[in-house]
Protein backbone atom coordinates (compact mmCIF):
# COMPACT_ATOMS: atom_id res chain seq x y z
CA UNK A 1 0.00 0.00 0.00
CA UNK A 2 1.29 3.36 -0.79
CA UNK A 3 0.07 6.91 0.82
CA UNK A 4 0.15 8.40 -2.28
CA UNK A 5 -1.42 12.46 -2.53
CA UNK A 6 -4.74 13.73 -3.37
CA UNK A 7 -4.98 15.65 -6.72
CA UNK A 8 -5.66 18.73 -4.25
CA UNK A 9 -2.34 18.41 -1.94
CA UNK A 10 -0.34 18.54 -5.44
CA UNK A 11 -2.06 21.72 -6.67
CA UNK A 12 -1.06 22.80 -2.82
CA UNK A 13 2.10 22.04 -3.00
CA UNK A 14 2.76 23.33 -6.65
CA UNK A 15 1.21 26.67 -5.46
CA UNK A 16 2.85 27.13 -2.39
CA UNK A 17 6.37 26.44 -4.19
CA UNK A 18 5.61 29.61 -6.80
CA UNK A 19 5.23 26.39 -9.46
CA UNK A 20 9.36 26.43 -9.23
CA UNK A 21 11.14 23.49 -7.91
CA UNK A 22 12.40 22.89 -4.84
CA UNK A 23 15.76 21.95 -5.64
CA UNK A 24 16.77 24.03 -8.58
CA UNK A 25 13.51 26.43 -8.95
CA UNK A 26 12.80 25.64 -12.20
CA UNK A 27 9.87 26.53 -13.56
CA UNK A 28 7.68 23.70 -13.63
CA UNK A 29 4.32 25.07 -15.69
CA UNK A 30 4.20 26.74 -18.87
CA UNK A 31 2.45 27.27 -21.84
CA UNK A 32 2.51 24.55 -24.78
CA UNK A 33 2.40 24.68 -28.28
CA UNK A 34 -1.37 26.15 -28.68
CA UNK A 35 -3.09 28.83 -27.23
CA UNK A 36 -5.44 26.26 -25.22
CA UNK A 37 -2.63 23.71 -23.56
CA UNK A 38 -0.74 24.36 -20.57
CA UNK A 39 2.48 21.78 -20.36
CA UNK A 40 3.85 20.71 -16.56
CA UNK A 41 7.21 19.31 -15.39
CA UNK A 42 5.97 19.09 -11.86
CA UNK A 43 6.12 16.51 -9.39
CA UNK A 44 4.98 15.99 -5.64
CA UNK A 45 7.19 14.24 -3.62
CA UNK A 46 7.14 12.45 -0.67
CA UNK A 47 9.38 13.43 2.39
CA UNK A 48 9.20 10.61 3.99
CA UNK A 49 8.40 7.89 2.13
CA UNK A 50 4.87 6.91 0.95
CA UNK A 51 5.74 3.01 1.29
CA UNK A 52 7.71 1.05 4.18
CA UNK A 53 10.07 0.33 1.58
CA UNK A 54 10.59 4.03 -0.11
CA UNK A 55 13.43 6.13 1.52
CA UNK A 56 13.27 7.98 4.88
CA UNK A 57 10.36 6.42 5.95
CA UNK A 58 8.70 7.40 9.22
CA UNK A 59 6.64 4.33 10.95
CA UNK A 60 5.47 7.31 13.38
CA UNK A 61 3.07 9.17 10.72
CA UNK A 62 -0.07 8.55 10.55
CA UNK A 63 -1.41 7.35 7.23
CA UNK A 64 -3.21 10.75 6.93
CA UNK A 65 -0.04 13.05 8.03
CA UNK A 66 1.75 10.75 5.35
CA UNK A 67 -0.39 11.92 2.34
CA UNK A 68 -0.57 15.65 3.50
CA UNK A 69 1.00 18.04 2.65
CA UNK A 70 3.31 18.93 5.75
CA UNK A 71 4.90 15.53 4.24
CA UNK A 72 5.18 16.24 0.76
CA UNK A 73 7.92 18.98 -1.50
CA UNK A 74 7.44 20.00 -5.54
CA UNK A 75 10.02 19.50 -7.54
CA UNK A 76 10.77 19.25 -11.37
CA UNK A 77 10.46 15.68 -12.94
CA UNK A 78 14.00 14.99 -12.91
CA UNK A 79 14.52 16.00 -9.12
CA UNK A 80 11.43 14.47 -8.23
CA UNK A 81 12.25 11.52 -9.27
CA UNK A 82 15.87 11.59 -7.45
CA UNK A 83 13.80 12.14 -3.83
CA UNK A 84 11.49 9.47 -4.35
CA UNK A 85 14.14 6.81 -5.27
CA UNK A 86 15.25 4.04 -3.19
CA UNK A 87 18.96 5.37 -3.93
CA UNK A 88 18.03 8.75 -2.90
CA UNK A 89 20.61 10.73 -1.03
CA UNK A 90 18.08 13.37 0.40
CA UNK A 91 18.06 13.16 4.21
CA UNK A 92 14.23 14.65 5.46
CA UNK A 93 16.14 17.68 7.08
CA UNK A 94 17.09 18.75 3.75
CA UNK A 95 14.02 18.01 1.77
CA UNK A 96 12.39 20.37 4.86
CA UNK A 97 15.15 22.95 4.36
CA UNK A 98 14.78 23.05 0.82
CA UNK A 99 10.91 23.20 0.84
CA UNK A 100 11.34 25.97 3.58
CA UNK A 101 13.64 28.03 1.45
CA UNK A 102 11.45 27.67 -1.99
CA UNK A 103 8.09 28.60 -0.42
CA UNK A 104 9.79 31.94 1.80
CA UNK A 105 10.97 32.91 -1.86
CA UNK A 106 7.22 32.11 -3.25
CA UNK A 107 5.72 34.65 -0.51
CA UNK A 108 8.24 37.36 -1.68
CA UNK A 109 7.46 37.13 -4.55
CA UNK A 110 4.02 37.43 -4.49
CA UNK A 111 4.04 40.37 -2.22
CA UNK A 112 6.55 41.91 -4.53
CA UNK A 113 4.25 44.49 -6.87
CA UNK A 114 5.66 46.07 -9.49
CA UNK A 115 5.57 49.55 -8.13
CA UNK A 116 7.54 48.35 -5.13
CA UNK A 117 9.90 47.95 -7.36
CA UNK A 118 9.96 50.84 -10.08
CA UNK A 119 7.48 53.93 -8.64
CA UNK A 120 7.82 55.51 -11.41
CA UNK A 121 4.83 52.27 -12.49
CA UNK A 122 2.69 54.05 -10.53
CA UNK A 123 2.82 57.26 -12.80
CA UNK A 124 0.55 55.84 -15.48
CA UNK A 125 -2.63 56.26 -13.36
CA UNK A 126 -1.83 60.13 -13.44
CA UNK A 127 -4.24 61.19 -15.88
CA UNK A 128 -7.03 59.40 -14.15
CA UNK A 129 -6.51 61.16 -10.40
CA UNK A 130 -9.59 62.50 -9.16
CA UNK A 131 -8.50 63.64 -5.81
CA UNK A 132 -6.11 65.31 -3.72
CA UNK A 133 -4.98 62.37 -1.62
CA UNK A 134 -4.23 59.86 -4.68
CA UNK A 135 -2.27 62.72 -7.10
CA UNK A 136 0.05 63.10 -3.29
CA UNK A 137 0.16 59.22 -2.95
CA UNK A 138 1.05 59.20 -6.74
CA UNK A 139 4.18 61.73 -6.09
CA UNK A 140 5.80 60.34 -3.15
CA UNK A 141 8.62 58.69 -3.48
CA UNK A 142 9.05 59.37 -7.23
CA UNK A 143 12.77 60.30 -8.18
CA UNK A 144 12.59 63.87 -9.15
CA UNK A 145 14.17 64.32 -11.88
CA UNK A 146 14.19 66.01 -15.57
CA UNK A 147 12.88 62.45 -17.41
CA UNK A 148 10.46 62.20 -14.55
CA UNK A 149 8.82 65.28 -15.09
CA UNK A 150 8.93 65.23 -18.85
CA UNK A 151 7.15 61.54 -18.98
CA UNK A 152 4.48 63.30 -16.30
CA UNK A 153 3.89 65.88 -19.42
CA UNK A 154 3.31 63.08 -21.72
CA UNK A 155 1.01 61.37 -19.60
CA UNK A 156 -0.66 64.61 -18.60
CA UNK A 157 -2.02 65.74 -21.97
CA UNK A 158 -2.14 62.36 -23.39
CA UNK A 159 -5.44 61.89 -20.49
CA UNK A 160 -9.15 63.91 -21.01
CA UNK A 161 -9.04 65.91 -18.43
CA UNK A 162 -5.34 67.41 -17.78
CA UNK A 163 -6.36 70.84 -16.74
CA UNK A 164 -8.13 69.30 -13.81
CA UNK A 165 -4.93 67.07 -12.63
CA UNK A 166 -2.78 70.42 -13.12
CA UNK A 167 -5.71 72.18 -10.36
CA UNK A 168 -5.17 69.12 -8.05
CA UNK A 169 -1.56 69.71 -7.85
CA UNK A 170 -1.38 73.38 -7.31
CA UNK A 171 -4.05 72.14 -4.06
CA UNK A 172 -1.35 69.93 -2.96
CA UNK A 173 1.52 72.04 -3.21
CA UNK A 174 -0.54 74.35 -1.19
CA UNK A 175 -1.23 71.42 1.24
CA UNK A 176 2.12 70.08 1.59
CA UNK A 177 4.23 72.95 1.55
CA UNK A 178 5.70 72.64 4.95
CA UNK A 179 5.27 68.83 5.87
CA UNK A 180 6.15 67.30 2.27
CA UNK A 181 8.58 69.83 0.14
CA UNK A 182 9.68 67.15 -2.31
CA UNK A 183 6.21 66.46 -3.28
CA UNK A 184 5.58 69.88 -3.29
CA UNK A 185 8.94 71.00 -5.48
CA UNK A 186 7.81 68.31 -7.80
CA UNK A 187 4.33 69.48 -8.43
CA UNK A 188 5.08 72.96 -8.68
CA UNK A 189 7.66 72.02 -11.64
CA UNK A 190 4.93 70.27 -13.00
CA UNK A 191 3.13 73.49 -12.50
CA UNK A 192 5.64 75.51 -14.10
CA UNK A 193 6.08 73.41 -17.22
CA UNK A 194 1.88 72.96 -17.85
CA UNK A 195 1.42 76.74 -17.38
CA UNK A 196 -1.38 76.67 -20.04
CA UNK A 197 -3.54 73.92 -18.66
CA UNK A 198 -3.77 75.93 -15.04
CA UNK A 199 -6.68 78.11 -14.56
CA UNK A 200 -6.02 79.09 -10.95
CA UNK A 201 -8.39 81.08 -8.85
CA UNK A 202 -7.53 84.25 -6.88
CA UNK A 203 -7.57 82.89 -3.71
CA UNK A 204 -5.16 79.63 -4.51
CA UNK A 205 -3.14 82.31 -6.05
CA UNK A 206 -3.06 84.31 -2.87
CA UNK A 207 -2.09 81.74 -1.34
CA UNK A 208 0.47 80.03 -2.88
CA UNK A 209 2.32 83.37 -3.42
CA UNK A 210 2.10 83.87 0.56
CA UNK A 211 4.01 80.55 0.66
CA UNK A 212 6.46 81.53 -1.92
CA UNK A 213 6.80 84.99 -0.26
CA UNK A 214 7.25 83.72 3.10
CA UNK A 215 10.09 81.25 2.12
CA UNK A 216 12.04 84.32 0.18
CA UNK A 217 11.43 86.91 3.33
CA UNK A 218 12.32 84.39 5.66
CA UNK A 219 15.74 83.86 3.44
CA UNK A 220 14.82 79.97 3.70
CA UNK A 221 17.17 79.05 0.82
CA UNK A 222 16.69 75.23 1.55
CA UNK A 223 13.06 75.55 0.01
CA UNK A 224 14.64 76.71 -3.43
CA UNK A 225 13.18 73.60 -4.94
CA UNK A 226 9.71 74.66 -4.36
CA UNK A 227 10.22 78.97 -4.67
CA UNK A 228 12.01 78.63 -7.87
CA UNK A 229 9.42 76.73 -10.04
CA UNK A 230 6.42 78.00 -7.83
CA UNK A 231 7.40 81.21 -8.01
CA UNK A 232 7.71 81.39 -12.18
CA UNK A 233 4.25 79.61 -12.28
CA UNK A 234 2.87 82.81 -10.17
CA UNK A 235 4.78 85.07 -12.14
CA UNK A 236 2.99 83.79 -15.36
CA UNK A 237 0.02 83.74 -13.92
CA UNK A 238 -0.06 87.45 -12.80
CA UNK A 239 1.91 87.74 -9.65
CA UNK A 240 5.60 88.53 -11.19
CA UNK A 241 6.66 90.31 -7.63
CA UNK A 242 7.31 87.13 -6.26
CA UNK A 243 9.11 85.91 -9.59
CA UNK A 244 11.14 89.28 -9.54
CA UNK A 245 12.33 88.82 -5.92
CA UNK A 246 13.58 85.34 -5.86
CA UNK A 247 15.14 86.04 -9.46
CA UNK A 248 17.08 88.29 -7.23
CA UNK A 249 17.88 86.06 -4.70
CA UNK A 250 19.34 83.88 -6.73
CA UNK A 251 21.77 86.69 -8.57
CA UNK A 252 23.23 88.24 -5.56
CA UNK A 253 22.61 85.32 -2.99
CA UNK A 254 25.75 82.67 -3.13
CA UNK A 255 23.66 80.60 -0.63
CA UNK A 256 20.67 80.59 -2.84
CA UNK A 257 22.38 80.61 -6.07
CA UNK A 258 24.61 77.07 -5.10
CA UNK A 259 21.63 75.70 -3.56
CA UNK A 260 19.30 75.83 -7.24
CA UNK A 261 22.45 75.09 -9.07
CA UNK A 262 22.98 71.63 -6.97
CA UNK A 263 19.32 71.08 -7.28
CA UNK A 264 19.49 72.01 -11.03
CA UNK A 265 22.45 69.59 -11.30
CA UNK A 266 20.94 66.49 -9.87
CA UNK A 267 17.32 67.29 -11.92
CA UNK A 268 19.03 67.54 -15.10
CA UNK A 269 21.29 64.47 -14.73
CA UNK A 270 23.84 66.34 -17.00
CA UNK A 271 25.21 69.73 -18.37
CA UNK A 272 24.16 69.02 -21.82
CA UNK A 273 20.72 68.26 -20.72
CA UNK A 274 20.82 71.65 -18.71
CA UNK A 275 22.54 73.69 -21.27
CA UNK A 276 19.72 72.68 -24.15
CA UNK A 277 16.83 73.43 -21.45
CA UNK A 278 18.39 76.79 -21.15
CA UNK A 279 18.54 77.39 -24.89
CA UNK A 280 15.10 76.15 -25.56
CA UNK A 281 13.61 78.08 -22.91
CA UNK A 282 15.24 81.44 -24.36
CA UNK A 283 13.33 80.73 -27.92
CA UNK A 284 10.12 79.86 -25.67
CA UNK A 285 7.51 82.30 -26.59
CA UNK A 286 5.82 81.68 -23.81
CA UNK A 287 8.36 82.94 -21.96
CA UNK A 288 6.99 87.31 -21.53
CA UNK A 289 8.88 89.55 -19.82
CA UNK A 290 10.88 88.82 -16.65
CA UNK A 291 10.19 85.22 -17.36
CA UNK A 292 12.60 85.12 -20.14
CA UNK A 293 15.69 86.10 -17.94
CA UNK A 294 14.89 82.97 -15.36
CA UNK A 295 18.31 81.20 -16.67
CA UNK A 296 20.11 83.58 -15.53
CA UNK A 297 21.79 82.53 -12.16
CA UNK A 298 22.38 78.64 -13.97
CA UNK A 299 24.04 80.59 -17.26
CA UNK A 300 26.13 82.29 -14.78
CA UNK A 301 27.38 79.26 -12.98
CA UNK A 302 27.94 77.43 -15.91
CA UNK A 303 30.44 80.09 -16.94
CA UNK A 304 32.36 80.32 -13.32
CA UNK A 305 32.52 75.97 -13.00
CA UNK A 306 33.55 75.68 -17.07
CA UNK A 307 37.42 74.85 -16.48
CA UNK A 308 38.05 74.20 -19.51
CA UNK A 309 34.71 71.88 -20.08
CA UNK A 310 33.46 74.24 -23.08
CA UNK A 311 35.11 74.90 -26.69
CA UNK A 312 35.75 78.87 -27.16
CA UNK A 313 33.16 78.41 -29.27
CA UNK A 314 30.53 77.07 -26.91
CA UNK A 315 32.12 79.64 -24.56
CA UNK A 316 31.44 82.70 -26.62
CA UNK A 317 27.70 81.28 -27.08
CA UNK A 318 26.63 80.93 -23.44
CA UNK A 319 28.62 84.44 -22.65
CA UNK A 320 26.31 85.85 -25.27
CA UNK A 321 23.02 84.55 -24.22
CA UNK A 322 24.19 85.72 -20.24
CA UNK A 323 24.15 88.91 -22.07
CA UNK A 324 20.84 89.06 -23.79
CA UNK A 325 19.73 87.57 -20.27
CA UNK A 326 21.16 90.45 -18.65
CA UNK A 327 19.38 92.88 -20.47
CA UNK A 328 16.25 91.28 -20.31
CA UNK A 329 16.55 92.40 -16.12
CA UNK A 330 17.75 95.95 -17.20
CA UNK A 331 14.40 96.14 -19.29
CA UNK A 332 12.40 95.31 -16.43
CA UNK A 333 13.75 97.37 -13.87
CA UNK A 334 16.54 95.01 -12.74
CA UNK A 335 19.50 97.06 -13.06
CA UNK A 336 20.80 96.04 -9.30
CA UNK A 337 20.84 92.11 -10.79
CA UNK A 338 22.34 92.95 -14.22
CA UNK A 339 25.44 94.72 -12.82
CA UNK A 340 25.77 91.77 -10.96
CA UNK A 341 25.95 90.21 -14.32
CA UNK A 342 28.41 92.50 -15.98
CA UNK A 343 30.93 92.31 -13.36
CA UNK A 344 30.78 88.85 -14.43
CA UNK A 345 30.95 88.86 -18.09
CA UNK A 346 34.25 91.32 -17.36
CA UNK A 347 35.54 89.41 -14.52
CA UNK A 348 35.69 86.50 -17.53
CA UNK A 349 37.29 88.11 -20.06
CA UNK A 350 36.65 86.36 -22.73
CA UNK A 351 38.57 87.38 -25.97
CA UNK A 352 35.82 87.24 -29.12
CA UNK A 353 36.17 86.61 -32.58
CA UNK A 354 36.44 89.59 -34.64
CA UNK A 355 33.34 89.28 -36.54
CA UNK A 356 31.83 88.74 -32.90
CA UNK A 357 31.67 92.33 -32.40
CA UNK A 358 28.87 92.54 -29.52
CA UNK A 359 30.20 94.10 -26.23
CA UNK A 360 27.66 92.86 -23.47
CA UNK A 361 29.07 94.03 -20.81
CA UNK A 362 29.55 97.80 -21.42
CA UNK A 363 25.97 97.67 -23.20
CA UNK A 364 24.14 96.09 -20.25
CA UNK A 365 26.42 98.32 -17.94
CA UNK A 366 25.23 101.66 -19.87
CA UNK A 367 21.68 100.52 -20.19
CA UNK A 368 21.42 100.19 -16.32
CA UNK A 369 22.93 103.10 -15.26
CA UNK A 370 20.52 105.26 -17.77
CA UNK A 371 17.22 103.24 -16.15
CA UNK A 372 18.53 103.76 -13.10
CA UNK A 373 19.39 107.52 -13.90
CA UNK A 374 15.92 107.96 -14.76
CA UNK A 375 14.09 106.40 -11.42
CA UNK A 376 15.92 109.27 -9.94
CA UNK A 377 14.56 111.56 -12.29
CA UNK A 378 11.14 110.51 -11.72
CA UNK A 379 11.71 110.36 -8.15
Amino acid sequence: MRDDFHQDVKRTLAARAGHKCSVCTKSTSGPGGESAVALSDGIAAHISAASRKGPRFDPSLSQERRRSAENGIWACTQHGREIDSDKSTFSADVLRGLKRIREDAAAKDLQRLPDAMDPSAKLVELPFVQTTYKLFELIEGQSYGFRTTCSLRDLLRAGEAPSRVIDLAAEVVAGVWNDHPNVAAFLSTLLSNNLDLWRPSASLIAKLHQLCDSAIEADDWTRVAQAEPLAFALGAKGAPDVHARLLERLITNPKWRKADVSRVREYYGTVGNEIASIVRHWRDPFRQGLLRANDVARLMDLLLSADGTFSPLANHALVDLLAQHAKVLVEHGQADSAHKVAELLDALKFKRPANQALQPTSRVQRAGKTKGNRRSARG
